[in-house]
């Protein structure tokens, strides 16, 4: 790893990785504003699911807060050159930033497996297309008719917050 300073502060401006074999090749740049990678296949490869134990930011929320397994890659930063539409952008590293997240009853409801013909999909919006900065994502799910809590005067709620 090399370590550029600014001249006047002293700071780090800039981290440089260099592959230690292949000619010390740059892996990764590092600045404001700048996540450059050499390789982003890294980031769709098994739609990119083996950087997931690098997700941390749910897990202070993990008894109450849940989500579906993630099986597409990363939601952010795309290109927004409309030639690109597979293309991360080197400003930022790639992240599950678009998610959908429930609460347990909500999670429940989605999960039961009443109903055999009930089909899961939580996935991303228009992998190949571009769609800005973010590829939005979507959860599809059927429910049974009359799913849910009865609340005390009779009337069908989700006693937390719904989807």
């Amino acid at each position: 790893m090399q370590t550029v300073q600014a001249a006047d502060t002293n700071e780090v401006d800039k981290l440089i990785f260099r592959e230690s074999d292949n000619d010390r090749k740059v892996v990764l740049e590092l600045e404001k504003k700048l996540f450059k990678y050499a390789n982003q296949d890294v980031f769709r490869e098994n739609n990119g699911t083996s950087l997931l134990e690098f997700d941390k930011e749910l897990s202070v929320f993990k008894d109450r807060l849940h989500e579906l397994e993630i099986t597409f890659p990363p939601s952010y930063p795309y290109s927004e050159d409309s030639s690109q539409g597979k293309q991360y952008m080197p400003t930022r590293c790639p992240a599950w930033c678009d998610r959908i997240l429930m609460s347990a009853t909500a999670r429940d409801l989605v999960l039961k497996p009443e109903n055999e013909e009930r089909s899961i999909v939580y996935d991303n919006i228009g992998p190949n297309v571009c769609m800005g900065d973010h590829k939005p994502v979507f959860l599809s799910f059927r429910i049974a008719a009359g799913a849910g809590k009865w609340s005390q005067k009779g009337e069908k709620i989700c006693r937390e917050a719904p989807l």
